[in-house]
């Protein structure tokens, strides 16, 4: 290895360490990246400025993108959901129409995405944007833009071909980055002290959106979000978290609704 090597060599462990957290010693040896340390708990940080910055790149490729695909990791929760939710919001800002990329009909879909797009299905705007990954293999172009919501590793994805096959991608999450990827996204958008992914995209919207844009579904689906990650507010939280939830709330979001997404069917309680 010559001096450039090294120098990204040691640039890339040291991105990894701040990714994961900090306070932690990242190792390249023959089998790969290691880690020591990271034992602390992460805290947030009061300030939004890095959310600023980050709002207006992805603003900037969104609007120069010829179309957008978003995605999110297998088998999808409703931060998943309501992160990808939040992420065509903001496309569709941009005079993009987006698509989403979702398997609704393996078998193996748990009840999330059922529960909460019921109604969110019933809005114009969403009644053609979830295609499933066959669609979305054909959608792809040297101008796509792919974003990805709730995960950094490729093969957890809804589809990791349509991440493989993608020049220009996106990642927006708040999972420790557990390893490197083959190829650099353009942003790279991991707060693991953030409590969930919606509540990274709540502050993106916050930064981007004007008041009232956000519809009531919209926000109480990325609402669910964030109360699924932290159980009702109960682990994980910080004042970003409650801040973000506000903001939800001011747009619309109910909380009592949001709640019954996590109902359970009394057949599927009794037959577990």
């Amino acid at each position: 290895e010559d001096m450039a090597d090294l120098e990204h060599n040691a640039q890339t462990a040291l991105d990894m360490a701040l990714q994961r957290g900090g306070d932690q010693v990242a190792l390249r040896g023959e089998k790969g990246l290691e880690f020591y340390g990271g034992r602390t708990k992460n805290i947030q940080k009061r300030t939004k400025v890095l959310a600023r910055v980050i709002a207006n790149q992805l603003l900037s490729l969104i609007a120069n993108s010829g179309n957008v695909l978003i995605m999110g990791h297998r088998n999808p929760d409703f931060d998943s959901i309501g992160a990808c939710v939040g992420i065509a919001r903001l496309c569709m800002h941009c005079g993009i129409a987006p698509k989403v990329i979702l398997n609704t009909d393996r078998e193996a879909l748990n009840n999330a995405f059922g529960n909460c797009s019921e109604k969110l299905l019933e809005l114009d705007a969403y009644k053609d944007i979830f295609i499933d990954s066959a669609k979305g293999m054909d959608l792809i172009r040297s101008d796509t833009l792919l974003i990805i919501v709730d995960a950094n590793r490729f093969d957890i994805l809804e589809e990791p071909a349509i991440a493989e096959n993608t020049y220009n991608f996106v990642i927006i999450d708040h999972h420790r980055k557990t390893a490197e990827l083959a190829k650099a996204p353009i942003i790279n958008y991991i707060d693991p002290s953030a409590s969930s992914a919606c509540e990274l995209v709540t502050e993106l919207l916050e930064q981007c959106l004007p008041v009232g844009t956000l519809t009531n579904e919209e926000s109480t689906v990325m609402l669910s979000g964030i109360m699924v990650d932290t159980k009702n507010f109960t682990r994980s939280t910080g004042v970003r978290t409650f801040a973000a939830a506000l903001y939800l709330r001011g747009e619309g979001g109910n909380s009592e609704i949001a709640h019954t997404f996590f109902n359970e069917d009394f057949d599927d309680f009794s037959a577990e």
